[in-house]
């Protein structure tokens, strides 16, 4: 059988007047580089081998509904996961309050960067067994307790975000 894998890019279209706070967090914030601009586009590098696209048009601001449920979510790992998330809260990003399913030990961050894109911070060390299906240092109650209040929490902001589209139609 083929195989797939998730690649190491990702691009994303969004409102030209976001360019300047787009550049300043995924620069400034997160530390990213520019390898190629234009008036259409920037690429930026996060780490060693991640490439992210920003392409400017004239499109709607969609930031409310980007923290839908139906969102794609990416996930941010840090050496220094308190650190990153004071300079990502200090930058003006959204912080959004969901529970992380994961021990209270682990720090994390969930929150809407400039642009609209939501993100999960973890530690660069997290070992991803709650993503993997396998047990973690929480019992069965504790991990469905977890689950139920993220989709809960997920449910609240996909209410509010089509309140939101209603009371602005």
């Amino acid at each position: 059988m083929a195989k797939v894998i998730v690649g190491n890019a990702s691009a994303i279209t969004v409102p030209r007047k976001d360019r300047r706070s787009i550049r300043g967090f995924y620069a400034e914030v997160l530390g990213g580089t520019i390898v190629k601009e234009d008036e259409q586009k920037d690429v930026f590098r996060l780490h060693e081998d991640f490439y992210i696209v920003f392409r400017y048009a004239d499109v709607p601001d969609e930031s409310e509904f980007l923290s839908s449920p139906r969102a794609l979510w990416l996930q941010l790992k840090s050496d220094n996961v308190e650190e990153i998330a004071q300079r990502i809260l200090r930058f003006g990003a959204t912080k959004l309050e969901l529970p992380s399913g994961l021990p209270d030990s682990v720090p994390y961050l969930y929150f809407q960067a400039p642009g609209g894109q939501c993100f999960q911070l973890l530690p660069m060390n997290e070992n991803q067994s709650y993503y993997k299906g396998a047990a973690i240092e929480l019992n069965a109650a504790e991990q469905k307790e977890a689950d139920a209040r993220k989709e809960k929490v997920m449910s609240e902001l996909a209410f509010k975000s089509a309140t939101k589209r209603f009371e602005d139609a």
